[in-house]
């Protein structure tokens, strides 16, 4: 992204397209409180995915009570369902997100609260005569996409099979829905009044606009650096304080034994009687068949379609004299009689396939109207005999019954595994060689290794396992190839972090105290001339006066709504031009570089207010930004205020056990 120009030459900071974000301002949705409340109360869960229902309407649960709200429990296994299904669907989108992440994230927290509160408002609207008819609940129901048939309407044999599969009753689910439904009619209100007045707005807005102007004195490292080698004193004092710089990490010895298709390949000959059987079971594929490519068109009623056949066969193709009719023809290749016949049904098909190359069938009454077609093609396949046949079935049966004989395998070395049996034993009695690797670190490289040694194909697979098991652990299989090989992998030995010789990493060790020294006349330098500008001496004087060749001050400037589209869209903002939003008018401040190369002193030289004029559409779109972040709030107190009235009791032991189930505990 453009922005200051490194050691000088800076530009402007670029305007860029985008929407302005409120959470530049506060990140307030980022909590998982608000999360979990605006996931659970705030948008209704009217069974979008049946597979995973809120639960929320006072569904049967089981387990122990976590809490009661205003005389209704709320059961352990309500909430360990509900969390699973929040952990399910964000598992959807990140693969890697597991229970570990969500409970370090809070989310365990968000979602019991959530449930808690969700339940509190449903309490306190009864009680305060709100009601959802059983009409409301059938209208729901019945605009459920999940539960329309092939006719795209409402079908309720689909709604009781997808209910079924999903261990659902339909009262629970009619509780969930009006579960929903009552607290929408309670909380759509309460959002509705979260829209802020435009005097509100406006100050927010009018700083997005606010802009920056300043200037970047920049002291970069390489001009500073001290030529005069370290001493051999210097040199060994550096290299004991920073020992763990100049320190291999753990190297591990790995121990593995492969095994893949050529261990069972004698298991895996099919034998005379398994193809002769192949070749029974499966007699219509190696038949004498015949396909034909067509050309098809489908009328509503029966005299179009003689019509469009006379035209045909009067000399037109069916496609222009459809074409003629405001209709389309369409093409159909290598069609079977019996793939023809499940969609256009057996009449159809056995007129078609009785109709000579070239030949026109129909009009005929088939499953979807009335049918002309056109035979363009027919194509013969003659019958193979068993000998024919032999080469393909041998191929297919070997890899279905070297599939079934690897996982045999593998499943009896598992077993081995498990009933104590050391990798050297379980390799010998399976009559795998095992191989051992040299000292290698956790990317596969060797720390050393045998002349000509380099990391084999497989080690790769091998490496994520050999590192993180414990290297008391038994040994275990893993994957290298999917379905086609694996590998029996025991850890033979762990060199722990050793440090490298000063004699071998001498270079580096002076070269970083060469870097060190750098860093240290910098910051020096840095700190001066931040304190003269601060006193009100000008940066290019300031600068000059350290007595150092450095770049002239360079430009910077920005806007509020800039910074907050570049951060929208992923980009990094240099460091000096995000300082200019942390000062005071003719202040400065020292701000390291990302890469460590150099210091910058960013000076707020002016500040102009943001003019609306130039952009008034977005006032609406901060009214609108504004509103998202008062939604939640009001809800979340509105919520706190029907708990306090409907009075609500937590059972933290039972809470804690529901947690330790999600750990895994």
């Amino acid at each position: 992204m453009p922005g200051l120009a490194p050691y000088g030459n800076a530009t402007p900071f670029p305007i860029s397209d985008g929407t302005p974000m409120i959470t530049f301002f506060r990140k307030a949705l980022s909590s998982w409180i608000a999360l979990g409340i605006l996931a659970l109360v705030m948008i209704a869960f009217i069974i979008t995915g049946v597979e995973s229902p809120s639960m929320m309407g006072g569904g049967s649960t089981s387990g122990g009570t976590i809490a009661k709200v205003g005389g209704e429990r709320i059961g352990g296994a309500e909430l360990a369902r509900l969390i699973q299904n929040q952990i399910d669907g964000i598992r959807r989108q990140q693969p890697s997100f597991d229970q570990k992440t969500f409970l370090a994230q809070g989310g365990f927290e968000g979602v019991t609260e959530g449930l808690i509160g969700g339940r509190a408002v449903e309490v306190w609207g009864k009680e305060h005569g709100f009601a959802v008819g059983k009409r409301l609940i059938d209208a729901e129901i019945a605009g459920n996409p999940a539960f329309r048939g092939i006719t795209g309407q409402f079908d309720e044999n689909v709604m009781r099979n997808m209910l079924a599969q999903a261990r659902i009753s339909e009262k629970d689910m009619r509780a969930n829905i009006a579960g929903d439904l009552l607290r929408n009619q309670i909380l759509t209100p309460v959002a509705a009044i979260a829209i802020p007045p435009v005097k509100v707005a406006r100050p927010y807005a009018a700083l997005m606009l606010e802009e920056r102007i300043g200037s970047v004195g920049i002291i970069p490292l390489a001009a500073l650096a001290d030529p005069r080698p370290p001493s051999e004193a210097e040199i060994a004092a550096a290299y004991k304080a920073d020992i763990a710089a100049y320190t291999r990490p753990e190297a591990r010895v790995l121990r593995y034994a492969l095994f893949g298709a050529e261990q069972v390949a004698a298991s895996a000959a099919p034998t005379e009687a398994d193809i002769a059987a192949y070749y029974r079971e499966n007699a219509a594929t190696y038949a004498a068949r015949e396909t034909r490519s067509l050309t098809q068109l489908i009328t509503p009623n029966e005299a179009q379609a003689r019509a469009i056949a006379a035209a045909a066969k009067g000399g037109a193709s069916l496609s222009a004299a459809a074409t003629k009719a405001g209709l389309e023809a369409v093409s159909i290749a290598n069609q079977s009689r019996e793939d023809y016949a499940k969609a256009a049904g057996a009449a159809v098909a056995g007129q078609v396939f009785a109709t000579a190359k070239g030949g026109l069938a129909g009009p005929i009454k088939g499953s979807f109207g009335w049918y002309v077609v056109r035979v363009d093609t027919v194509t013969g396949t003659p019958a193979r005999s068993l000998e024919q046949a032999r080469p393909e079935i041998v191929t297919l049966l070997s890899a279905r019954k070297s599939q079934e004989a690897l996982a045999d395998l593998a499943g009896r070395i598992e077993d081995a595994i498990a009933d104590g049996g050391s990798l050297a034993e379980i390799a010998a009695n399976n009559k795998l060689t095992v191989v051992e690797t040299p000292p290698i670190l956790a990317n596969g490289q060797p720390v050393s290794a045998p002349a000509g040694w380099t990391p084999p194909a497989e080690l790769n697979a091998l490496l994520k396992t050999g590192f993180e098991s414990d290297p008391s652990d038994r040994p275990t299989v893993e994957t290298v190839i999917q379905e086609q090989r694996f590998a029996l992998l025991g850890i033979a030995r762990v060199i722990p972090p050793t440090p490298l010789p000063l004699a071998q990493v001498k270079p580096l060790v002076m070269r970083d105290i060469i870097a060190k020294r750098a860093a240290q006349r910098a910051k020096a330098i840095g700190e001066k001339v931040t304190a003269a500008v601060n006193r009100g001496v000008p940066l290019a004087k300031a600068m000059a006066e350290t007595g150092v060749r450095l770049p002239p001050p360079a430009p910077a400037r920005a806007k509020q709504i800039e910074i907050a589209r570049a951060q929208q869209g992923g980009a990094q903002i240099p460091p000096p031009v995000q300082a200019l939003f942390a000062l005071q008018k003719g202040k400065a401040k020292l701000i390291p570089s990302d890469r460590g190369d150099a210091l910058f002193v960013t000076v707020l030289d002016n500040v102009i207010p943001g003019d609306l004029a130039t952009n008034p559409q977005l006032l609406q779109q901060m009214r609108g930004d504004l509103q998202r972040v008062l939604t939640p709030e009001l809800g979340e107190q509105f919520i706190r205020a029907a708990g306090a009235e409907v009075k609500i009791k937590r059972y933290p032991d039972a809470i804690a056990a529901v947690k330790r189930q999600i750990a895994g505990q």
